[in-house]
């Protein structure tokens, strides 16, 4: 399998996880913590893959938030950008409700 086949497994797995309730606030720390970019780099993932899967992320976190009054903060605050991080992907994550 190899490593980077079980970083492909982490991420869909954390996809697949988003709809349970009892995992879904773990796996939206995974998607907003470095976690999701090192398993991103490990998988071969390029900056565009990761801000579409990112998206994909929010789309499912607030389609499963619509019965709720307050939406759910996916990728929190806005937050100095990790050293490590690209600055692109940093002002993705900050622009997304």
């Amino acid at each position: 399998m190899g490593v980077k086949g079980l970083a492909e497994g982490i991420i869909l797995q954390s996809i697949e996880d988003l709809w349970n309730e009892n995992l879904r606030d773990e796996c939206i720390a995974f998607f907003r913590g470095k976690e999701f970019s090192i398993c991103a780099e490990i998988a071969g993932m390029n900056l565009a893959d990761q801000i579409k899967l990112l998206g994909l992320v929010k789309g499912i976190v607030n389609d499963g938030d619509k019965g709720t009054k307050q939406k759910r903060t996916v990728f929190g605050e806005k937050t100095k950008r990790p050293s490590k991080m690209p600055r692109r992907l940093h002002r993705f994550l900050q622009a997304v409700p």
